[in-house]
């Protein structure tokens, strides 16, 4: 969709003179500049223990590689609260020549261990200081749930024990047929 009409369906009923200004305007800049951020849209579930990956692409122009601050944010978990959590992330910046080249550079955000207090949503953003040029990624759910596998060495006791009832069960068996075919006194 042209930046015209995604403005002409945003604005509604306001007068036309501005929607064809604010559409001059935005063109102008994107002319010139540009900031996208695109990644999967999904809801992840992890348990305890767990490591999450989240990746961002984030497209530029290469002349503003340096002045690009890009992070990922976890959501406050109180709805009046407006501040983000922790951030952890690496941030790779693609380079070429051409200053005017469009690029793409990742953010990606690492948490290895996750506990259940990391549960939340997280949404990545950029900006190119100096300047208006922002974007803004979707939210991300984590769900962290109690790891279901307790001590492995517990799982491995139990493994046996139900190893040993099968063998049992199947000794049992034969007998009983054994016994029914009148084999055994």
């Amino acid at each position: 969709m042209t930046l015209i009409a995604r403005f002409l369906a945003r604005a509604g009923g306001s007068s036309p003179v501005l929607v064809f200004q604010m559409a001059a305007l935005a063109m102008l800049v994107s002319e010139h500049s540009m900031l996208e951020i695109s990644y999967a849209s999904a809801t992840k579930h992890l348990q305890e223990g767990e490591t999450l990956n989240l990746n961002c692409a984030i497209k530029h122009q290469q002349d503003q590689s340096s002045q690009m601050e890009a992070h990922w944010y976890k959501k406050a978990k109180k709805q009046n609260e407006t501040g983000f959590g922790k951030e952890m992330e690496s941030l790779q910046l693609s380079q070429n020549s051409d200053p005017k080249a469009k690029v793409t550079s990742f953010l990606h955000l690492k948490i290895q261990n996750v506990s259940q207090s990391d549960s939340g949503s997280y949404q990545c953003r950029a900006k190119i200081k100096n300047t208006v040029l922002t974007a803004v990624g979707h939210f991300i759910r984590l769900n962290v749930t109690e790891r279901t596998e307790r001590d492995p060495e517990q799982n491995k006791a139990r493994r046996v024990d139900s190893e040993l009832e099968k063998m049992w069960a199947v000794a049992m068996i034969s007998w009983i047929t054994v016994y029914v075919k009148g084999l055994i006194p």
